[in-house]
């Protein structure tokens, strides 16, 4: 309904104003600790909302992202694109093996440092071979990637990664619900590291609860 009462043309420029706002409001809020914290995953929750709204980039499904590292040191949230690339490569046991792209953008924020010193802006894209279970009102599904990212800062706390450029590994396990399995929930598992392309190569592991709205 949203696509119908929505122009292309207008919506990509919707789309363009909330990202700016969203990041405008980012680098403000950071810098107010707790209250920062919640602004801007407002503004990201905002921006995901209008996003799925009126899906200007025509994508098969949105997904917003919400983790942080290993060690404690980072928190994240993601706003991610997904276009599928092909549904039906090959049926094995009652899973079927498909493929799909996803563009994203992440922002890093340390958590002792509020800052925008001690955020990281990055882009990727992935693509992701996805092994789905039989349909149903709750459809099983895992997710094997392997990508690459852009990071605005090469260096963040004691972690060195040697360039901007990153390669980006993901495993994820999940399930899609709802009448037509139009709702995605998932645990992901990402690892970031520039494979010795340029060193030092410290790369990090992340944890991330995932929500994806398919159309």
């Amino acid at each position: 309904m949203y696509q119908k009462l929505i122009r292309p043309r207008r919506a990509a420029k919707l789309l363009g104003l909330t990202l700016i706002l969203f990041f405008m409001a980012v680098n403000q809020a950071q810098a107010r600790s707790k209250l920062g914290s919640f602004l801007w995953k407002t503004a990201a929750t905002a921006s995901v909302t209008l996003i799925a709204m009126t899906n200007p980039a025509k994508s098969d499904g949105v997904t917003l992202e919400l983790g942080g590292d290993e060690d404690g040191g980072f928190e994240v949230m993601r706003i991610g694109l997904q276009w599928d690339w092909n549904d039906n490569l090959m049926h094995v046991r009652g899973w079927d093996l498909g493929t799909y792209w996803q563009l994203e953008f992440s922002k890093w924020q340390q958590v002792d440092d509020g800052t925008q010193n001690g955020a990281n802006i990055t882009g990727g894209i992935i693509p992701v071979f996805r092994f789905t279970g039989k349909p149903g009102y709750y459809q099983p599904f895992i997710d094997v990637g392997v990508g690459i990212s852009l990071f605005t800062d090469s260096k963040m706390e004691d972690h060195e990664f040697g360039s901007n450029f990153q390669f980006t590994d993901i495993l994820s396990v999940g399930a899609n619900s709802g009448k037509r399995n139009q709702w995605g929930f998932a645990y992901k598992f990402e690892h970031y590291s520039n494979g010795s392309v340029r060193p030092p190569n410290s790369g990090i592991n992340f944890h991330f609860l995932t929500m994806t709205y398919n159309y």
